[in-house]
């Protein structure tokens, strides 16, 4: 604020009053998000999504969705700052120790519909999801289908909803899921908030055990798998039919890009699902 005052030369009272009261603007800390997108992906994005939309003519769609990813959970799995308040005479201020960011951790590889989970695995020790390795992962994933899910496998009506990691999109990998029948749901690239898993599933999973300790792996994978197993199958059943056509809906509304919260608010499917050109030959 001294800077902005010294270079126009006024008071730094008057800078204040002019940005916040005048300009209407406030300091906010950024948001951090995967990636800056360009116009091409941000098309791209809306595209997709609308792509999806229009498949709900199929009214099965959504309930043939089989979706995952993987994600990393620590024997410390540090607190939320809100969840570090606590109650303090006026003039303390509480201190907790730091903890050390070596700590043990798990990686977790899981896949859901809106029913409940289809197949989870922890991977061992320093293994990261290379494509052969989750070319493994697709294989036993298909037997959990098999098993739990007989209905969608006697016509292979299922199809995949996963992120565009290298090993998810290598061509090793979709070679196998062609001859494996394995048919996918269309994701744009560095779009974690489209993705169930990753907007839901992981932060929910996580914020059951945030600020816990565990003396070791295993002890964290039971309780992970005692968790999930708790999980209401309405949880599951929100988040593919409402919460990820939402989502889609609202990437659209968004033009492609980030969108947080409610801050939102899509159109009807009819609007949504016209395209550029057809939206600017009706303005002109």
């Amino acid at each position: 604020m001294r800077q902005i005052a010294a270079q126009v030369d006024i008071l730094t009272g008057s800078a204040h009053q002019i940005l916040t009261d005048d300009l209407q603007l406030s300091k906010k800390a950024p948001k951090f998000i995967p990636r800056i997108l360009t116009d091409e992906q941000k098309q791209m994005h809306v595209c997709l999504c609308q792509e999806n939309l229009r498949q709900f003519d199929n009214p099965l769609f959504l309930w043939n969705i089989i979706t995952g990813d993987e994600s990393w959970f620590s024997v410390l799995e540090p607190e939320q700052k809100q969840h570090s308040l606590q109650l303090v005479p006026k003039g303390v201020r509480p201190k907790k120790a730091l903890r050390s960011r070596q700590a043990r951790k798990t990686l977790m590889e899981v896949f859901f519909d809106d029913q409940g989970v289809v197949h989870l695995e922890f991977l061992p020790p320093k293994m990261t999801v290379t494509s052969n390795v989750y070319m493994g992962i697709l294989a036993r994933l298909r037997e959990a289908i098999r098993c739990k899910r007989p209905v969608l496998w006697k016509d292979s009506s299922f199809r995949i909803l996963h992120d565009n990691a290298p090993g998810h999109k290598a061509a090793h990998t979709a070679t196998a899921m062609i001859e494996t029948d394995m048919r996918e749901v269309s994701h744009p690239p560095y779009s974690p908030n489209l993705a169930p898993a990753d907007f839901w599933f992981f932060p929910y999973l996580k914020s059951q055990i945030r600020g816990r300790i565990f003396a070791s792996i295993p002890e964290l994978q039971d309780e992970l798998v005692r968790l999930i197993s708790q999980m209401p199958r309405s949880l599951f059943h929100q988040a593919i039919h409402q919460q990820l056509p939402e989502h889609w809906r609202k990437c659209i509304t968004a033009k492609g890009d980030y969108f947080e919260g409610n801050s939102i608010v899509p159109a009807s499917d009819s609007e949504l699902l016209e395209s550029p050109s057809e939206s600017s030959s009706d303005s002109e």
